[in-house]
């Protein structure tokens, strides 16, 4: 692999879609909320005036084709979000690439980059030997080659030489075992110990069980009981409540506290025990298909919880498993892990 190549993890996850690049010395890394939307940010004149200093959220605008998207921050402000749920997502489509050339905009700037790729995929895709090569084929398709594009307005040239896939909670072993230079970074024992990984993500729920170096089927599979359940359960209580309908995107953010109160009907609510609720009765599903698959979990030396999810149900999870630890920037660890691995198998 020539040196001038970057060794690029990718997490191409529901709730957000994530890149990651290390060298030795350094790490990047870049996450883009999974939310595209056809429309244009630009509306001319039109202005509320300055009674406020809050700074507009704009979405990237991504062009590439005859074709502008709006990717990320604030897209249903500006149009109707489309977030596909489904694993086809996964291999090709135009919100795909959208989001990877926003994501990698924002990783590697504008210019001139070659790039191998290390593609995280959900664990119910990669344990069915058919779908995972149908999967990854469509990915090779498209990624694989020269793509041109422009994020506001800044051109964009990039070169894949190659592209493979991983689990994705296998990057969080990885980001929890390997250095940046793709070396085991722990014990000889850690790598011998059974290790387990939870990846909760927004539309995944995946469980990653290696000893030995090998993986161990029995307590490795995937659901797709993801933060989006919470979602859903909050929109559904706030349209019994109040009447007042919610995309998803805006679910996430409240579910992540981005903001606690909305205005109905000329009064501000808060909506905190809601989202409580909601989270409060994803907890408990997602801890009933762990215990199904792990039981109490102490066959494990080490039990790893990853994933937005992670950091959302930390109480609810460690709680249930006090040998247990979310790790550091639970969010990008798959990335950082992929990137990690990509240093070892690329080179």
């Amino acid at each position: 692999m020539d040196k001038r190549t970057l060794l690029v993890g990718v997490d191409p996850g529901f709730g957000g879609f994530k890149a990651a690049w290390v060298t030795e010395e350094e790490m990047q890394v870049a996450v883009v909320p999974s939310v595209v939307g056809a429309g244009r940010a630009d509306l001319g004149l039109l202005s509320a005036g300055d009674l406020t200093r809050r700074p507009r959220i704009l979405p990237d605008r991504v062009t590439f084709g005859e074709t502008e998207y709006l990717v990320g921050e604030g897209v249903f402000r500006y149009a109707r979000p489309v977030q596909r749920m489904d694993f086809l997502r996964l291999s090709d489509g135009p919100e795909l690439r959208a989001l990877c050339y926003a994501t990698l905009y924002r990783l590697l700037g504008a210019g001139e980059h070659t790039l191998a790729a290390m593609v995280g995929l959900p664990v119910e895709v990669m344990a069915d030997r058919e779908r995972a090569l149908e999967t990854l084929g469509g990915l090779r398709r498209w990624m694989v080659g020269e793509h041109q594009f422009a994020v506001n307005g800044e051109e964009v040239r990039l070169e894949v030489t190659a592209a493979r896939a991983m689990a994705q909670p296998a990057g969080a072993f990885f980001a929890w075992g390997l250095d940046n230079g793709g070396r085991w970074a722990r014990s000889r024992a850690d790598l011998q110990s059974p290790v387990a990984v939870c990846d909760i993500g927004f539309n995944t729920l995946d469980l990653f069980a290696v000893e030995g170096g090998e993986v161990v089927g029995r307590f490795t599979g995937g659901d797709t009981a993801g933060i989006r359940r919470a979602a859903e359960m909050l929109i559904q209580g706030v349209r019994d409540r109040h009447r007042l309908s919610l995309s998803l995107p805006e679910a996430d953010g409240l579910l992540r506290g981005q903001e606690t109160q909305r205005v109905v009907a000329g009064e501000r609510v808060d909506l905190r025990p809601l989202v409580r609720q909601a989270l409060e009765n994803t907890a408990s599903e997602v801890v009933t298909f762990i215990e199904s698959r792990w039981g109490n979990g102490r066959q494990f030396a080490h039990l790893l919880f990853v994933g937005g999810g992670a950091a959302l149900l930390r109480e609810a999870l460690l709680r249930q498993y006090p040998h247990g630890v979310v790790l550091p920037e639970p969010v990008t660890a798959n990335a950082v892990g992929l990137a990690r691995y990509a240093v070892r198998a690329f080179r």
